[in-house]
């Protein structure tokens, strides 16, 4: 691989990275105001054989997968199908709890095309066989584990 390829290949993991965090910043400050009950950052589902990247308790019991991505796009979105798949099996018949399977996109600096993959990505969730519920913003996921 090229020198130029790789650092954007870098840019990309540091950019990725990072919104992780954020969003597990978000997570432990919902926990603090007690909004939700609690959460796991890459929590080991079937012996590690699904990676989401978060599992979330609200405060109702319920469990909300997370798998984060900063962008929309179809390729990247089937490997979160798996891991949604396989969590929602091992809570379903393991844990025997309801559980949501969301992806959240981040959603600064958006390009229009990024805008117009993050649409297609949400319709692709009300297909019948998807195992993700939803794809949502930030903004989105935070009124989603407050409900």
């Amino acid at each position: 691989m090229d020198k130029i390829a790789q650092s954007a290949n870098q840019a990309r993991s540091s950019r990725g990275s990072v919104f992780e965090v954020n969003i597990e910043n978000l997570l432990k400050e919902m926990l603090k105001s007690k909004k939700i009950t609690n959460f796991t950052r890459s929590p080991i589902i079937f012996n590690k054989e699904f990676n989401p990247d978060f599992i979330v308790e609200k405060l109702d019991g319920n469990i909300v997968c997370i798998d984060s991505t900063t962008t929309a796009r179809s390729d990247r979105l089937r490997g979160k199908q798996w891991d949604a798949n396989g969590t929602k099996l091992y809570f379903n018949e393991v844990k025997n709890k309801k559980i949501t399977a969301v992806v959240v996109v981040q959603d600064t600096e958006t390009s229009d095309r990024e805008r117009a993959n993050f649409r297609r990505c949400k319709v692709r969730t009300t297909l019948p066989h998807s195992a993700l519920d939803k794809i949502v913003s930030v903004d989105e996921l935070v009124n989603l584990l407050e409900q």
